[in-house]
Parts: structure tokens; sequence; C-alpha cells
């Protein structure tokens, strides 16, 4: 398997999700998400509120740290 190249794609594929059941529980396409995991779209407050959730974080600031 590929190495993640950001945070929020690391983090889909530790809870074992796929991009399209992350894009159904944002109400977005699967294609706006795949740009939200390269990084060529931006995402905004409530999202990113919506991502820490399902992904389980404490903190929206989770999803800000280096994929290491």
């Amino acid at each position: 398997m590929a190495q993640p190249k950001t945070r929020v794609e690391y983090l889909r594929k530790i809870n074992f999700l796929s991009q399209k059941e992350v894009a159904e529980k944002l109400g977005v396409s699967q294609q706006f998400y795949h740009k939200i995991e390269k990084g060529t779209s931006k995402i905004n407050l409530d999202m990113a509120d919506s991502l820490k959730v399902i992904f389980n974080l404490t903190c929206i600031e989770e999803l800000l740290r280096d994929v290491s």
C-alpha cells in the first residue's frame, strides 16, 4: 500500500474507511473528497469539525499534523 501523502488520507486509512464512505458522511462527492485528500481543495471550519467527528479526534488541530 502506498504511503499516505496527507494527514486526512492517513486518518481515513487507519480508520479503515474508503474515500466514498467519508465523502458520504461529509455530504460531498467522492471526487471532491479526493481533492481534499490531495490538497487541491480547501475545507471550511464546518467540514473540519465533521472530519474531527468522523475520525474520532479530540481537536481540529489533529487534522493539521504532519504525516510521519
